[in-house]
């Protein structure tokens, strides 16, 4: 489920702050745009079980020009045991906005497993700057598999702030597309792993982390801040990669 407010003031300014299933229905033009163009249903297994039964998550376009001093705000929580959590945002900044999001996640504790298989789609178009920051607080009960990807087109700049402890198992790689001159990305990713008892071997308080930034022009500018931490013999694997490649390589998703 997700939790949001609106305020008149963003209205006013014709900045959109709702849930993706009224998205789907009050604005299908920008929805059927972006949507699956950044992490489209083949990319991984995640992403295409998420593509198959997504319900919920937030979606946000900021018009051109419009900087949203104060940062939008939802929350995520499993509200069940046995339950599976699919929840897509797609966030856009048009030419020049700016926008923060700040999301949060958490689950009770259950006896039995749940999955949180998520996908988050980052649109920041020429100029414009997004901040995504997210805590998310799982039970140990939770597998935490995610996609997260973002695409920052000429003079953007995207920015990952996310920190996530609990979860019996967590899958994450927060990643910047820079794809226009002078485009810009910062990482700054936390995990925390402590010692969770699985019946399923090799899977005692595993973390399996990373972020990735792909230039697709010379003149970009990125930075990555991974950091990890482990108590009680938890394990935890780190992915981190900058890839440049020709233009040529690079898929635009229009």
């Amino acid at each position: 489920m997700v939790y949001h407010r609106n305020r008149e003031d963003l209205e006013r300014q014709g900045v959109l702050f709702t849930d993706m299933d009224t998205a789907v229905r009050e604005y299908p033009e920008i929805v059927r745009r972006w949507f699956g163009r950044i992490i489209p249903p083949g990319d991984n297994k995640f992403a295409a079980l998420n593509s198959a039964v997504w319900s919920g998550g937030s979606f946000i376009y900021v018009p051109p020009g419009v900087n949203v001093d104060m940062p939008l705000q939802a929350y995520f929580r499993i509200n069940a045991e046995n339950m599976g959590q699919f929840e897509r945002t797609l966030i856009i900044a048009d030419e020049g906005a700016q926008v923060h999001y700040v999301e949060g996640c958490s689950a009770p504790v259950y006896s039995t497993d749940s999955l949180h298989s998520a996908v988050v789609e980052l649109v920041a178009l020429a100029g414009s700057r997004i901040t995504y920051t997210t805590i998310q607080n799982w039970s140990t009960n939770v597998y935490n598999l995610v996609t997260k990807r973002a695409r920052a087109e000429a003079e953007a700049h995207v920015e990952w702030i996310d920190g996530n402890i609990g979860s019996r198992l967590t899958m994450k790689y927060p990643s910047v597309y820079l794809m226009g001159p002078k485009a810009s990305g910062e990482v700054l990713s936390v995990a925390y792993a402590g010692l969770v008892r699985s019946k399923t071997p090799g899977e005692d308080g595993a973390r399996c982390t990373g972020d990735d930034l792909h230039h697709c022009l010379e003149v970009d500018l990125e930075r990555w801040r991974p950091h990890h931490l482990s108590r009680q013999g938890a394990r935890r694997s780190g992915r981190e990669g900058c890839e440049i490649v020709r233009p040529l390589r690079c898929v635009d998703p229009r």
